[in-house]
């Protein structure tokens, strides 16, 4: 299913890294904020969202 979005995220103008799952325990606590961090930076990395229109 996520491979299904990512293609549509294309179709609609977007960088499919923009969509990301992870599976991670709720005793994983330093994972979580591990990937959550490096999410963030690589969806910083690809700029603003080109639906905004900025």
């Amino acid at each position: 299913r996520v491979s299904m979005l990512k293609k549509v995220l294309e179709v609609l103008g977007l960088e499919p890294e923009r969509l990301r799952l992870e599976w991670i325990s709720a005793s994983e606590g330093e994972k979580f904020a591990r990937v959550v961090k490096e999410f963030v930076d690589e969806v910083k990395s690809l700029g603003p969202s080109p639906l905004r229109g900025e």
